[in-house]
């Protein structure tokens, strides 16, 4: 079983918002797209990785922790069973895949363009061993590299690891469990919670100094782009004449991400374009957001929510 749920990762939020924030025309805004696109596959890849666990049949217990990370690893998925342990490295990556095991080269050719990226075999070389010492070598740590985009095709050559498609998930924990029935037991619970004592306290994300300009105001969510007006309780588009009551929550996440966790009456005002004192001081109240300080000095603590 999955012993939590994957959480959108910090990064992809982030670079959300700020491309969100970006002019289309600013010289970053392509980079940028790009990052977001490429950090939302690989969060997709991931996810569509839990539902083929979570539709798998055993009668072995497991537990799988998915994104552990532990003294410099971060593994996309940790699989405990009572006679091994599974390491799996993700990869949501279209067209032609080779991966070299002599010359620890792995490549991706797509529309006749190579490109050379970081080796997951080396990567779970690396895990493997943390994880073999962390339990004194009790059990066998086995990784896999799962490619979970079915475009894909794979071309593997001395690679010691298995290197599979997702669809073949299911047959690969099959055969490893066949091939451990008889071996020594540990109990999975047990080791759970010993590798989940030695993660690190959740990182408190502080933001970092803007490198440009960002775009204020309350965005529709229909036009995306159009700034919205606030009049008689609701955010207005008069682009597509759309009106709502909350819009404002996703820009104060915004503002959360990209400038800080508590704003004032003033700053909520510039960021969202409202002029009214009383107006932008009723909307912020709304929220129930806490207070830190009083009349002049009052901020509100903005909370973490719909981020992850």
């Amino acid at each position: 079983m999955l012993i939590k749920e994957r959480q959108r990762p910090h990064k992809l939020v982030y670079f959300e918002a700020l491309l969100r924030r970006t002019p289309s025309s600013h010289p970053s805004h392509p980079e940028l797209k790009e990052n977001v696109r490429r950090r939302a596959a690989g969060y997709a890849g991931e996810c569509w990785f839990d539902k083929i666990c979570t539709n798998y049949n055993t009668d072995e217990p497991y537990i799988a922790i998915p994104d552990y990370s532990i003294q410099g690893h971060q593994i996309d998925t940790l699989f405990i069973f009572p006679s091994f342990i599974l390491l799996i490295e993700i990869k949501n990556i279209s067209g032609f895949i080779e991966m070299d095991g002599d010359k620890r080269q792995f490549s991706r050719t797509l529309n006749g363009v190579i490109t050379g990226m970081a080796n997951p075999d080396d990567q779970l070389y690396r895990h493997e061993k943390q994880i073999s010492k962390l339990i004194d070598n009790k059990l066998p740590v086995i990784g896999i590299v799962v490619f979970t985009n079915s475009s894909c095709v794979l071309s593997v050559k001395n690679v010691e690891r298995r290197v599979i498609h997702s669809s073949g998930f299911p047959y690969v924990l099959d055969h490893l469990i066949a091939q451990h029935r008889n071996s020594l037991k540990h109990d999975p619970l047990q080791l759970s919670e010993f590798f989940l004592s030695l993660q690190p306290p959740v990182q408190i994300h502080e933001p970092i100094p803007l490198p440009y300009p960002i775009l204020t105001g309350i965005f529709c969510p229909d036009c995306l782009s159009s700034r919205m007006t606030y009049s008689r309780k609701f955010w207005r588009c008069s682009n597509c004449g759309g009106k709502q009551k909350n819009t404002h929550l996703p820009a104060l996440q915004d503002y959360r991400l990209l400038i800080g966790n508590t704003i004032s009456n003033r700053e909520f005002r510039w960021f969202s374009g409202i002029n009214s004192r009383s107006n932008a001081a009723a909307i912020l109240q709304s929220a129930n957001f806490e207070t830190v300080g009083n009349q002049k000095s009052l901020r509100y603590i903005i909370s973490e929510t719909g981020l992850y």
